[in-house]
């Protein structure tokens, strides 16, 4: 009987986080395919997920994945059932973005952390603990206005010539089990 509670409770998280992803991609502008988490990346490295969907449902390479929640990261691979997203907390990725209230433009990158840095920003730049980051109109693959973050700390550089700004990312990676990818 209890394992019957257990699976009423799953089948309940599930429907609402379907729920959620339906509603986003009902009001959204985009064009956008959902997909399923079918994989995670095993070191402590690189922040990847493997999706169920690839080139046989037009997934490719550069397209940009989001969640309800904000920007989740991009396609980098992708083949005839399957896809890699690299996620936006990847110390290896890049993303042109802005503060929303002051329009401080920054590049937000991944740490190992889990946070992600804004980096390159001016000494006296207009940003506040709490701050909201989207995605900037700089961006050569995301879409302006996607929600990143918010800013949780601010601080100087090495150099003490620049600030930079830590960001909690809206969407947690540990907690993505669907996504939706933006089509062209």
């Amino acid at each position: 009987m209890r394992w019957r509670l257990f699976e009423f409770r799953e089948i309940v998280q599930e429907n609402n986080r379907l729920k959620s992803l339906l509603n986003f991609k009902q009001k959204s502008p985009l064009r956008l395919i959902a997909a399923r988490v079918i994989g995670r990346s095993i070191d402590n490295w690189s922040a990847n997920l493997i999706l169920d969907k690839g080139l046989s449902s037009w997934i490719k390479t550069g397209m940009v994945v989001v969640g309800p929640q904000g920007l989740i990261g991009k396609i980098v691979e992708s083949n005839d059932s399957t896809s890699k997203v690299l996620l936006i907390n990847d110390p290896s990725q890049g993303v042109s973005s802005i503060v929303q209230r002051s329009r401080q433009e920054g590049l937000v990158s991944g740490t190992l952390s889990g946070n992600l840095i804004m980096r390159y920003l001016p000494d006296d730049a207009d940003v506040v603990i709490g701050d909201t980051v989207i995605t900037s109109e700089l961006s050569q693959v995301y879409p302006k206005g996607l929600l990143i973050g918010k800013i949780i700390n601010v601080g100087k550089d090495f150099s003490g010539l620049c600030r930079y700004a830590i960001v909690k990312p809206a969407v947690d990676p540990a907690g993505i089990e669907e996504v939706l990818i933006i089509l062209p």
